[in-house]
């Protein structure tokens, strides 16, 4: 009987327990601790977010990492950018793209049977049963490329 009157009041009257966060710059980096952890210690105020909306920012000082923004291929490259990604997408495929240059061609389908160069440059596959494919190149990229089935 005193187990339940006491499980009662515990309910009935919550204690509430608030904990002091300190901020502190510690090697040159900003840690937050339960307990002061330098001289320069501060106690931060802290408020549980609102239940909707608010705002999460208690106004601390913290630094947030920002990634390098990563520089695309120059300009002066005459073939326009594929993402690595897709290049390596296409290259498992078997597939190939306008602005590839040849040697991702060469990886995606191999070596070409022959190869004619002139103002376009073109590879030729040449299989058994008469079927082929070419691929045509301008400054070094892939322009166009087209099939011969029987």
């Amino acid at each position: 009987m005193l187990k339940r009157t006491l499980l009662f009041v515990a309910l009935l009257f919550p204690v509430v327990g608030q904990a002091a966060i300190y901020q502190c710059k510690v090697d040159g980096q900003t840690i937050f601790s339960d307990e002061p952890c330098g001289d320069d210690a501060k106690e931060l105020d802290h408020k549980p977010a609102p239940a909707i909306g608010g705002q999460f920012d208690t106004g601390t000082d913290a630094e947030f990492y920002q990634p390098e923004t990563r520089q695309r291929p120059s300009t002066n490259d005459p073939c326009p950018y594929i993402n690595s990604t897709d290049l390596r997408r296409l290259i498992i495929q078997n597939k190939i793209k306008r602005g590839m240059k040849p040697d991702d061609v060469r990886r995606s389908w191999g070596s070409p049977s022959s190869i004619l160069t002139g103002r376009r440059t073109q590879w030729a596959y040449h299989y058994t049963g008469g079927s082929a494919n070419y691929v045509y190149f301008e400054n070094g990229c892939v322009v166009d490329w087209s099939g011969y089935y029987r």
